[in-house]
């Protein structure tokens, strides 16, 4: 017998024990157990079982550029065949001209995955994959949470670290207000799972099988999945299913196979249309898209796509595009279709990621409470010469937009933190303490459809004091992704990756929560350079 389902039964047995012993007619969510399905082997089962089987999954039509190398084509490289657009840099801008700096928050990561892929390879990434914000975001700057509003806005300065004595950086900081876990609402979810054959390079499939496997064992008994695949066609793999029925789940996960063409259009289309058979209004219902992002059949035009999805974010269902495998990947689709969705876009490279995704953070994602957030920051042209926004090159929002609640912003989910750094050079004799301006966040209470905003003071940072940690974290992860990027006026100034290494290691030595993962990551650069 499959040992996952032998280890489901096991769990069942207990359960219908539990239950005979209370006397109860049917196991209740309190004493359902989570079933243990050992997810970790879908991952590390994959490659061999595709290794010693040539015809796992093969169909006729599976091009080289689509298939394993295992005769019938050949792996592209980790840089091969990629789809990065660059979002561009924005330069300084004088205040006289334009006091105003407006973006809506964003909670990506995958560029950031997808550079610690490389890394980890001995490559650097393409500088036109770097989204410096998605850095920044990918760690965690423990700003406490807020308990009578929504989101709590902080701002901080301090001295630029590669800067002459006259630029600082200010930090705006967003924190979500936390949800208990037994206060979020149900979650129904509507996976659509790319099994075309660009899919069986490495071990794609089988890190997006295991991440299928890690909902099935965290989610509530009550809350649904719904599996739809997709390759020429798109098919629905497994109805909209309680989590309880887990032997159902089981099977569709063991069913995936890839192989053919990739009609992501069809597979996005049948999901929307089980997310809405699936719909419930007390609950979050969401897409999450598991592919590497190529598009060869159907609709490819990542426009028409984006389209396409944002009809389903106007009814009130999130998409989330999860990418794998580098390679004849994506990026660029991926995020676009995230943004349009209403969603987030992350990127998983190892088993580790998955759980952290999957486990860790998907909960408090899908659990909104700020729609269509976004920042405005106001500088005073009487002490600030001129300002540059670090990163947000493709969210800006116009200016005399920040007020129109029609414009599609940011969602933040419960526990999320967001920053935002600034680069600001001070006019002539401008002292600590001075108000440089006003960081202005505005969004829709998920929880009382009414608008709110709050605004932090901003003000300039004593020279001589020392700034936060969290302070000193994004400024160093930011300064990395700049040099890294090749960004003006980081890459013209006296830094280095050995001095961005040393700020890490001093950062770690104080116990700074991912200083460490950061100064591994600036040490492979090196390695890789």
């Amino acid at each position: 017998m499959n040992t996952r389902l032998t280890s489901l039964l096991m769990s069942t047995v207990a359960a219908l024990a539990l239950s005979s012993c209370s006397g109860a007619r049917h196991i209740t969510e309190a004493q359902w157990q989570h079933p243990d399905l050992d997810a970790k082997s879908y991952y590390d089962d994959y490659q061999q079982a595709a290794d010693e089987n040539p015809a796992y999954g093969s169909t006729p039509d599976v091009t080289a550029s689509e298939s394993r190398e295992d005769g019938r084509g050949r792996d592209p490289g980790l840089l091969d065949d990629n789809t990065f657009v660059d979002a561009g840099t924005s330069g300084f801008v004088d205040p006289q001209a334009d006091p105003l700096s407006t973006f809506a928050l964003d909670v990506d990561t995958g560029s950031f995955s997808v550079a610690r892929t490389l890394l980890a390879s001995g490559l650097l990434p393409p500088p036109e994959s770097i989204r410096t914000e998605e850095w920044v975001n990918a760690f965690d700057y423990h700003q406490q949470a807020p308990t009578d509003s929504d989101l709590a806005v902080l701002a901080e300065a301090g001295q630029s670290p590669t800067a002459g004595d006259s630029t600082q950086v200010v930090r705006v900081g967003i924190k979500a207000r936390d949800i208990p876990v037994a206060r979020r609402q149900p979650v129904a979810l509507t996976m659509v799972v790319d099994t075309s054959g660009s899919m069986d390079i490495r071990e794609r499939l089988g890190l997006a099988k295991a991440s299928l496997a890690l909902l099935a064992e965290t989610m509530r008994p009550t809350d649904t999945v719904a599996i739809v695949t997709y390759e020429n066609t798109a098919r629905p793999a497994l109805p909209p299913t309680p989590i309880r029925e887990t032997e159902a789940i089981v099977e569709a996960i063991d069913a995936l196979r890839p192989g053919g063409s990739t009609n992501l259009a069809a597979g996005l289309r049948l999901g929307y249309r089980q997310a809405r058979k699936a719909y419930r209004p007390d609950a979050v219902n969401a897409v999450i898209l598991a592919s590497d992002g190529v598009a060869n059949v159907g609709m490819t035009n990542p426009d028409g796509l984006a389209s396409m999805i944002a009809r389903g974010g106007d009814q009130g269902i999130h998409l989330v595009t999860v990418g794998f495998g580098m390679g004849n990947y994506n990026d660029d689709l991926m995020e676009q279709l995230a943004d349009r969705g209403d969603g987030f876009y992350a990127y998983v490279d190892t088993f580790a990621e998955a759980e952290r995704l999957f486990v860790d953070e998907l909960s408090s994602t899908l659990t909104p409470v700020a729609n269509d957030a976004k920042v405005q920051v106001e500088f005073d042209p009487a002490v600030v010469s001129s300002y540059r926004l670090i990163g947000y090159d493709n969210r800006a929002v116009d200016d005399a937009d920040f007020t129109d609640d029609g414009v599609d912003a940011g969602e933040i989910g419960a526990g999320h933190d967001v920053t935002a750094l600034y680069e600001v050079e001070l006019g002539a004799g401008v002292e600590s303490g001075v108000v440089l301006g006003r960081a202005t966040a505005r969004w829709e209470s998920v929880e009382s459809g009414a608008v709110q905003e709050q605004t932090a003071t901003l003000a300039s940072a004593d020279p001589m004091a020392s700034p936060s940690d969290a302070f000193e974290l994004a400024a160093t992860v930011a300064d990395f992704a700049q040099l890294l990027k090749g960004t003006r006026p980081v890459a013209d100034r006296d830094v280095d990756l050995g001095s961005l290494a040393q700020r890490a290691a001093d950062l770690e030595a104080s116990g700074v929560d991912g200083a460490g993962e950061l100064r591994e990551l600036i040490l492979q650069a090196q390695a890789a350079r």
